[in-house]
């Protein structure tokens, strides 16, 4: 099963409280096919569910103003229930929406631990582990709108 999304969402209003013991950052350096991103505004919040907790960096591209094209997050889950979700790290993930309007899949890394090379390692469209992130990203961005009364 093929993911693949076009996300048009409105930005408003502050994120909210984050819990100050999950350690919120984010890497300096993108994947090498990420575009540059230093002259784009960024989305940021922090959230804390039943099930999760965690922060985002959403990106938006000054020639698509209701796009989210590079969507960064980092999800510590409270309450795993599959082993591929006990086997999943904290560390950031980045999604990026290479070409929007077309129907490829979303590409996306996990950044890896600190000294390993290259820095960010790439989540294979279609795998399992695709999946888990892609449904994690719906709700990192779930938890946006609705803390943003959009809908």
């Amino acid at each position: 099963m093929r993911l693949c999304l076009s996300l048009s969402l409105l930005l408003l209003g502050p994120a909210p409280a984050f819990p100050q013991d999950v350690g919120v950052t984010f890497a300096a350096v993108l994947p090498e096919e990420v575009a540059d991103v230093s002259g784009w505004e960024i989305v940021s919040g922090e959230f804390e569910t039943t099930a999760a907790r965690g922060a985002y960096r959403f990106h938006v591209n000054p020639r698509r103003q209701a796009l989210y094209q590079v969507m960064r997050y980092r999800v510590q889950l409270l309450t795993p229930s599959t082993d591929l979700q006990r086997g999943r790290r904290r560390g950031e993930r980045l999604a990026f929406v290479r070409h929007p309007g077309t129907p490829e899949p979303i590409k996306c890394w996990e950044h890896e631990p600190a000294g390993t090379v290259p820095p960010w390692r790439e989540v294979e469209a279609g795998t399992d582990e695709y999946q888990l992130e892609m449904a994690l990203l719906m709700q990192v961005l779930a938890v946006h709108r609705a803390a943003h009364g959009i809908r």
